[in-house]
């Protein structure tokens, strides 16, 4: 098994489009942890450049058009339906959407972002190889001293819950299925500190609160961090 095979299995998956997630507006961590710097500092973020990683068919690019006049808020997805949804439902907003191959950012442009933000995404991505691919590339694209703010599932391995769950640093090429199947947990943070330092974050804070609408995990951690500037 190899890394192809896992992303070939992501596309089979998601190649229809998922559904759009609204009932997650209405976690309140989600607009405190995950767009809480944009709700708070609105004037901030005027005319700067945002992108939602797993953007699906959109929410989260349109939350944020609409708490900052941002000059423009991108979206990237794995799926082509998503994509195909977002260009046609969205095509007269301030944003770009980009179809991801699964591997990489390759259409995005370097220090390009002054925020990315990302959830129900990471912690269903069983292979630590990618995930740290990914999280390279979100720091390749975001400007120096820009935001990453992002989501996953997080607790100890032995809390069972309704999905299969594989440990941090694990690669499972061979999982069948995604989007909560076979997730990842978070068991130790400071395995995640560590990459993010690797990659090239800092100023890493992280906030352990119970999930919302999802029995994988017994709780999920929000992880806000910066593009280290030099």
């Amino acid at each position: 098994m190899s890394l192809q095979t896992y992303i070939d299995m992501l596309h089979k998956e998601f190649d229809n489009g998922t559904n759009n997630h609204l009932q997650h507006n209405d976690n309140p961590k989600y607009w405190e942890l995950l767009v809480g710097d944009i709700q708070q500092n609105p004037e901030e973020f005027a005319d700067k450049v945002a992108l939602d990683f797993g953007c699906g068919k959109g929410r989260n690019v349109t939350n944020m058009l609409s708490l900052a006049n941002f000059k423009r808020v991108d979206g990237v997805d794995i799926s082509i339906d998503n994509i195909n949804y977002c260009n046609n439902a969205y095509q007269f907003q301030n944003s770009d959407f980009y179809l991801n191959n699964g591997t990489d950012l390759q259409d995005l442009k370097s220090n390009e972002y002054d925020f990315v933000m990302s959830t129900i995404v990471f912690q269903h991505l069983c292979v630590h190889e990618l995930r740290y691919a990914l999280k390279q590339e979100i720091c390749r694209v975001l400007k120096p001293g820009g935001i990453f703010n992002f989501q996953m599932g997080y607790g100890s391995m032995e809390w069972k819950g309704n999905n299969t769950v594989y440990p941090y640093y694990e690669n499972h090429y061979d999982a069948m299925s995604s989007n909560s199947a076979h997730d990842v947990r978070i068991e130790n943070v400071e395995d995640l500190i560590s990459d993010l330092t690797k990659i090239g974050f800092n100023d890493i804070k992280y906030f352990i609160e119970k999930p919302f609408s999802n029995g994988g995990h017994p709780n999920w951690i929000y992880v806000q961090c910066k593009k280290a500037s030099s």
